[in-house]
């Protein structure tokens, strides 16, 4: 009895790199599809209103302490200021800043004004 089982065929080498390559695709496509839905998530975090509203706050100080610590210039004095303390290094002007937005950077006290 003579039974007609194929034999075995050794895949070449062409094959096997376009196997190989076809996997590396499909994971790629995974991998691009969560690094979407994850921004996505972020962006949804990013624009809840409490969001918006620290940062509309961390903004409101800043003006305050510009116009504390120098109020008489314009934009383009404080552009220039900017251009130059880039050259400084960054965790000496982070604590300056810190520092300084504590100092200048709180809301007058006394009442708030109306909105509307």
């Amino acid at each position: 009895m003579e039974e007609n089982t194929p034999k075995r065929r050794r895949r070449t080498a062409d094959e096997r790199l376009a196997v190989l390559e076809r996997k590396q695709a499909e994971i790629k496509d995974k991998l691009e599809a969560q690094l979407r839905s994850l921004e996505e998530q972020k962006k949804r975090l990013v624009s809840t209103p409490a969001t918006k509203k620290a940062a509309q706050e961390r903004q409101k100080r800043f003006e305050r302490a510009v116009k504390a610590i120098v109020p008489d210039w314009d934009e383009r004095q404080l552009i220039a200021a900017i251009v130059r303390a880039v050259e400084m290094d960054a965790e000496v002007l982070l604590a300056e800043g810190e520092v300084l937005l504590e100092q200048h950077g709180q809301a007058k006290r006394g009442r708030k004004a109306r909105q509307g």
